[in-house]
């Protein structure tokens, strides 16, 4: 074995291994497909360095041949790999689908099988000849259809690879030129040896030198990897985000000059057309932006004027590569609309601090339990002279003692459940101790950053003074009222017994019963006021408790039998005004004195029924009373409105009066419907 051929095939080893090491290295961090597609490369030209280093170091003949058909692994996917990267690094991913990948494999699939089947065929090597006849002898390698289209197909893939790697070059930053070119030069190397090769310029017969072309290739892919982070930001993810991002940068050396700019400068009127100018020609419209460039601080808010007219963040950051100073990039900022916002909330603050010092209502902001903020009202309500002497006092301490516990449970439920909790009543105790009463409502609020509660109070203590002075007066008004029912229900019964005394020296029966009549139409008038007396309302009277006392006393006036006669009363609850009971209480006792005297003569026995309901007619609520009874009935041809009896004429006029209609019913006995509607609330309440 030649000592050149035992030195090529150590170097070639080496270069395996270091090759092997990069693809362990990508395959372990694989945080992108990028790392994956690089580490499937480096195993492919491993296989193509091993096979080659392993056929050098070989003196077999058959050893030699079988190593070469391990390198055909890397030797027929190598390219294929490479272009597969380079279309990853260049963000043209979107064609790296599994069935594009697959295509681009299967010519070298079929080109490895006829590596390892070329025994039964000679499409990759028609013949294989030693260089000499001295053991372990360079063999050379007749090249066959199978090979020349594998070549053809390599080369194809890397000049489509330097396309994309060129064009990536021209737009992308300086700062990626190296990782380009390192790309680029990973492919071209192999190339050229790979043509020195087969044009046979070198004169060796038998010696292939790409695989050494490939190891240049992984010393480069080594350095650009650990110095230039290959695999790190590629020049389009670069490109994407400083095109698209809404800040504007620009980007320039240590001799103050544009490198690099991206869109959203546009906002200051810089553009891609200013790089090379240097900055006091960018901005010499820019005053303030000049101001910062050349006094810079970390950051700063500067307004571009005319023609921009925005308000600008602007960020100074130096760029320096292993210590040494680069350039600086400049970041900016639109904040035109944060300052308007600044702008309208302090205009915002302004209104609400002027309407909160003309506000007549105390208003208070405390944080913790301490007072921060109060108005002018609340000096006044809280016996100061000036507002300010209220800041850092508890507001608890004001509180009086019967109002304390209340105080505090609103507190804690505006604090945790944030609620907004309406006005209730107060009691305070000013500087002056005076005891006021308050109305206070409660509300949670953000005041300079922290959780805070807003206080609105009014001082209601002369409302509360004229609320007890009304209140003391609708007693004394009460008072009077009860004892005027009281001395008309007198009167009534003092009316009635001098009718019942008289009654007693009349002979005259008509007469007598005339005097009867006049005692219980005094009677009824007498238990309105009565009821009016004994009653919490002055004005309305609880009606069917009235009809069933005045029907009971109608019944026993006129001794009337029981076992004979019958008095059936159905009544609802209703509650009705005194100027509508008087006038209907007269209306039933004059029907049932009817009833009673002229519906059962003799013996003969019936029943008189009395029904007060409430109901409804066309939406209006209206209420109805049925007396009724199945005695001997009007007589044929009477007409009750053209009588001249005092009760019958009663009835009608007092029915008008409260603006009721009136049915009569003759066709069992006599039944009396009259129904009218209350102008009060006919439930009880």
């Amino acid at each position: 074995m030649a000592a050149q051929q035992l030195v090529l095939g150590i170097i070639l080893i080496i270069s395996a291994l270091i090759l092997l090491y990069l693809a362990i290295y990508s395959l372990r961090k694989r945080s992108s497909n990028l790392y994956f597609y690089f580490s499937l490369l480096m195993f492919s030209v491993f296989f193509w360095c091993l096979g080659s280093a392993l056929e050098f170091l070989s003196s077999d003949f058959g050893a030699k041949v079988f190593w070469i058909q391990i390198s055909y692994i890397g030797v027929a996917t190598a390219a294929p790999l490479w272009f597969i990267l380079i279309l990853e690094y260049g963000q043209y991913g979107k064609y790296l689908k599994p069935a594009n990948i697959g295509t681009l494999m299967i010519l070298p699939l079929v080109i490895i099988v006829l590596a390892f089947t070329n025994n039964f065929h000679g499409l990759i090597w028609p013949s294989i000849t030693p260089t000499s006849d001295a053991t372990g002898a360079l063999l050379i390698y007749a090249h066959g259809l199978g090979y020349w289209i594998n070549i053809g197909y390599s080369f194809l893939l890397l000049i489509l690879g330097f396309v994309i790697l060129l064009r990536l070059l021209m737009k992308s930053p300086r700062i990626y030129h190296n990782q380009i070119l390192i790309l680029l030069l990973s492919g071209f190397i192999p190339l050229v040896f790979s043509v020195l090769y087969n044009t046979d310029i070198l004169g060796i017969p038998g010696l292939d030198v790409t695989p050494f072309g490939l190891t240049i290739s992984g010393f480069l892919m080594a350095v650009s990897i650990f110095k230039f982070s290959l695999l790190g930001i590629r020049p389009i993810a670069y490109e994407t985000l400083f095109n698209t991002i809404k800040n504007g940068f620009m980007v320039f050396d240590k001799e103050d000059k544009l490198i690099d700019v991206n869109p959203a400068a546009e906002m200051i009127g810089i553009t891609t057309s200013d790089v090379g100018k240097h900055f006091t020609q960018l901005m010499d419209n820019l005053p303030d932006l000049m101001k910062f460039y050349q006094n810079p601080e970390e950051e700063s808010v500067v307004y571009a004027g005319d023609p921009f007219n925005i308000w600008i963040r602007v960020q100074s950051t130096l760029l320096y590569d292993n210590n040494e100073f680069k350039g600086r990039l400049i970041a900016i900022q639109d904040i035109s609309k944060l300052k308007r916002v600044e702008k309208d909330f302090s205009e915002s603050e302004e209104r609400y601090k002027n309407l909160s010092e003309l506000s007549p209502d105390a208003i208070l902001v405390v944080i913790g339990e301490n007072i921060v903020f109060a108005n002018k009202a609340s000096a006044k309500i809280y016996g100061f002279d000036n507002p300010d002497a209220l800041l850092g006092k508890n507001i608890f301490s004001f509180y009086h003692p019967d109002s304390v516990e209340l105080a505090k449970k609103r507190w804690n439920k505006v604090l945790v459940e944030r609620k907004v909790l309406g006005f209730v009543e107060k009691k305070i105790i000013s500087q002056d101790g005076q005891v006021k009463y308050i109305e206070v409502g409660d509300a949670p609020i953000t005041y300079n950053g922290q959780q805070a509660v807003q206080l609105v109070a009014r001082d209601i203590t002369e409302r509360k003074k004229l609320e007890e002075e009304l209140k003391k007066s609708l007693k004394e008004k009460d008072l009077m009222m009860k004892e005027i029912h009281h001395r008309v229900k007198n009167n009534l019964m003092v009316i009635q017994s001098l009718l019942n005394l008289q009654s007693r020296y009349i002979k005259d029966t008509a007469a007598r019963d005339i005097f009867k009549d006049s005692q219980n139409r005094a009677k009824s008038m007498a238990m309105i006021h009565e009821s009016l007396y004994q009653s919490s309302d002055l004005k309305r009277i609880e009606f069917s408790e009235y009809i069933n006392n005045l029907a009971n006393n109608l019944f026993y006036s006129y001794s009337a039998d029981p076992k004979r006669v019958k008095m059936d009363v159905n009544v609802d609850e209703v509650m009705l005004d005194v100027n509508t009971a008087i006038p209907l209480g007269l209306i039933i006792t004059e029907l049932l004195s009817n009833c009673l005297k002229y519906a059962f003569p003799g013996d003969k026995t019936g029943e008189i029924k009395v029904d007060f309901h409430p109901y409804t007619e066309n939406g209006e609520k209206k209420l109805k009373l049925t007396v009724s009874d199945n005695g001997i009935g009007l007589p044929e041809g009477f007409d009750p409105k053209k009588s001249d009896s005092l009760g019958l004429m009663l009835i009608y006029s007092l029915s008008e009066q409260i603006s009721a209609n009136i049915k009569l019913d003759r066709t069992a006995g006599t039944k009396f419907e009259i129904s009218f509607k209350e102008k009060a609330e006919f439930e009880k309440t």
